[in-house]
């Protein structure tokens, strides 16, 4: 009895359950739905075949060769074919685009599915991809090739801890969850109560901490609720998708022109919202460090690939060793070479003079860090072994050497869905950014008039309070679970959900009361920056702008006199809802529609994340406001076209060094907010142990 009411006790507690979701969706056709179908059927398991499945017949048939024709590139093809038949990464072995045959067969795979002539053409070298290629090769491929071709615009994709489940559990789920299948379990409670799992209906659902004292005993463990969240993860690895390092802009058009200015832009928010995340835990700033000394923060991921556990980094780790140096002497040579140039004001390279002082030399700047595609002016000059980041990631990781093109031992910075778990992530971007920001000292600071909107003056700024909590999500795992064929021929008899607690916040709305002189389109951005640093300082924003995170970006008319303008937090631009399971896609599937954010903006922020962790008496932070007149070229229904066409730099005006007396105009308002938290401030007080553990302590008691 005392059982049952445990079970019955936590499953009260999970409050959200993958069958629920308020979700805004949009319609569709009956061509995109079949489309959308054959899609989602190629992200069925992540290990096995369904031999009974479309594509496995589709896939076993096709021949790329027979099908020359039906590509409009033939080269690709042709360089495909090469890699191929000489071998491509086998089945079952771990892939990271870092590595160069891997990322060679990748790029060439990604080429083959992009100019594939028609999308029954793409389907079928997909299908044939899926049951003839490496498992994670083709699932990251298809992934970016979904995102870049035309004809799968808004085509959903499944969350990525829905594809790679096994980079967004620890080992120690997924030990539950190996045990949990093989185990044939007649009676479930006393199983349940030993390994911590709860049956709801037909599914597992396996409660799960995050890494804190699991890992090495340094004060960034504080951060891991942040850090190892799955929709923060799943974002950076939608912007490498949307932007992979070895992607062209020439040959595919997008951001040509602001490519580098892009990767500057996401790095600088990243780690802007990271600090925010920091100070609201006593941590202060993201550390500094030399090639030449000891790494002080280590990092256990806690992780395992499909067979191999990932590499941990100890405290005090020492960088410079002997399998290091030549990496660190080309790391510190492009440093240096770098800051030269910024030493006389130009750069002349790759082709390429740019003028420091010009303020869209920031694209040159932001493609020089990537290292990426559009640096180097010949196909064949692009060395991506002698990257800047790839690099890094490897003297940082503290893995092994690999033993061969196909056998390596990963670290968490060897993966786009994991490296934010590493605190030396971050360490290593807010180098990158620090550079990029002594460039942008060259750049003339806004005057006043121009920053000036001499017919708006806003009066008051009122939020409505800041509360965050933490909250139990579920995400089905079941993609990396192996079946037998007779369960997959029964659509797997059951399924495995991870329950894990998130930071969220209650729904909020900031009003802004102006005047205006005129009738006019005007932009209004809302800002969120520390208000004081870690030693209680007021901070100054002519020296910590880089630190503020853009909250929205949203186009409002204004009338002659007084304006009153209400923003809800649900309505902020950058933020998107999170994305829900396969099955129920496929419902709404059946009913004509896709869920809006899923279809429209996947690559967004989770908007549960856009405020840092509060306290019980309420942190401080700075809320800025700004409006300008809005002077685009277009107007639309689409904010993001109305955003590109406002023809801005990202960030604005927050973009690049500043005088603070400049801001001190009728237009900026500076309004000093604090976030509160309810219920206990530290996730793990609320795991499935937790409760085990009292309800024996009350068993011996009586």
């Amino acid at each position: 009895m005392k059982t049952v009411l445990i079970l019955a006790l936590l499953v009260a507690l999970a409050s959200a359950s993958v069958h629920k979701h308020n979700v805004k969706t949009k319609p569709v056709d009956a061509a995109f739905v079949e489309k959308q179908k054959k899609v989602l059927g190629l992200f069925e398991l992540n290990y096995q075949l369904n031999e009974d499945a479309e594509y496995y017949k589709i896939g076993k048939a096709f021949d790329i060769e027979d099908n020359f024709d039906k590509y409009t590139n033939k080269k690709v093809v042709e360089e495909f074919m090469y890699l191929y038949k000489t071998g491509f990464l086998p089945k079952g072995f771990e892939f990271s685009v870092f590595y160069e045959r891997m990322r060679d067969e990748a790029i060439a795979l990604f080429h083959l599915f992009y100019y594939a002539k028609d999308f029954e053409t793409f389907y079928k070298t997909a299908a044939f991809a899926k049951v003839h290629l490496n498992e994670e090769q083709f699932l990251y491929v298809f992934y970016i090739a979904v995102l870049q071709r035309p004809d799968t615009h808004g085509i959903i994709l499944p969350a990525p801890y829905e594809v790679f489940p096994q980079y967004f559990t620890n080992k120690q789920v997924s030990q539950k969850i190996f045990a949990t299948k093989m185990q044939k379990v007649e009676s479930y409670a006393p199983f349940a109560e030993r390994y911590g799992v709860v049956k709801e209906n037909d599914w597992w659902v396996f409660y799960s901490n995050y890494s804190n004292g699991l890992s090495y005993p340094n004060d960034e463990l504080r951060l891991s609720y942040f850090t190892e969240d799955i929709g923060l993860n799943s974002y950076y690895y939608y912007f490498h998708s949307h932007l992979p390092f070895w992607w062209s802009s020439e040959k595919y058009g997008a951001f040509k022109e602001r490519r580098g200015e892009v990767y500057f832009y996401v790095y600088q928010q990243l780690l802007a919202r990271y600090y925010l995340e920091r100070l609201a835990n006593g941590l202060g700033k993201i550390f500094e460090f030399s090639w030449y000394s000891e790494f002080k923060t280590g990092f256990y991921p806690m992780l395992s690939a499909y067979y191999i556990p990932f590499a941990q980094r100890s405290n005090d780790y020492e960088l410079h060793s002997e399998e290091n140096y030549e990496r660190i002497r080309f790391l510190d040579t492009y440093e240096k070479t770098f800051f030269q140039y910024l030493q006389s004001g130009h750069f002349k390279a790759f082709d390429k003079e740019v003028d420091f002082q010009n303020p869209k030399a920031i694209n040159f700047v932001g493609n020089y860090w990537q290292s990426n595609a559009d640096l180097y002016s010949e196909e064949s000059t692009k060395d991506y072994q002698h990257s800047y980041e790839i690099t890094a990631r490897r003297v940082l990781g503290a893995a092994p050497e690999h033993v061969d093109k196909y056998t390596f031992f990963p670290s968490a910075l060897d993966y786009y869905q994991t490296s934010l778990r590493d605190p030396a992530f971050y360490q290593l971007y807010k180098r990158i950014i620090d550079y990029i920001i002594e460039y942008k000292e060259y750049l003339t600071p806004y005057t006043s008039e121009e920053l000036l909107f001499k017919e708006v003056k806003i009066e008051d700024v009122k939020v409505d309070k800041l509360v965050t909590f933490f909250e139990y999500f579920d995400f089905n795992v079941t993609n990396g679970v192996i079946f037998t064929k007779e369960e997959i021929k029964s659509k797997y008899p059951m399924s495995y959900v991870v329950r894990q607690p998130r930071l969220n916040h209650k729904p909020f709305s900031v009003t802004v009361d102006l005047k205006s002189e005129v009738a006019i389109d005007a932009v209004f951005k809302f800002f969120l920056g520390p208000k004081y640093d870690s030693n209680g300082r007021q901070y100054s924003l002519d020296e910590e702008w880089m630190k503020f995170y853009e909250l929205d970006w949203f186009i409002h008319k204004l009338v002659p006199g007084e304006n009153k303008v209400v923003r809800k937090s649900s309505e902020f631009m950058f933020f998107k809802d999170d994305s829900i399971p396969i099955d129920d896609i496929e419902h709404y599937l059946n009913e004509g529609k896709v869920p809006y954010d899923m279809s429209v903006v996947p690559d967004n922020m989770p908007r549960r994340l856009m405020l840092p962790r509060g306290t019980d008496g309420g942190f401080p932070f700075e809320l800025f406001v700004f409006v300008y007149p809005y002077k685009g070229t277009e107007k639309s229904e689409d904010s993001f076209k109305n955003y590109i066409a406002d023809n801005k730099p990202f960030g604005y005006p927050l973009d690049r060094p500043l005088r603070e007396e400049y801001f001190k105009q009728p237009n900026a308002f500076f309004e000093e907010v604090s976030i509160y938290h309810e219920g206990s401030p530290y996730y793990y007080e609320s795991s499935v142990s937790h409760y085990f553990n009292s309800k024996r302590v009350q068993s011996h008691k009586h």
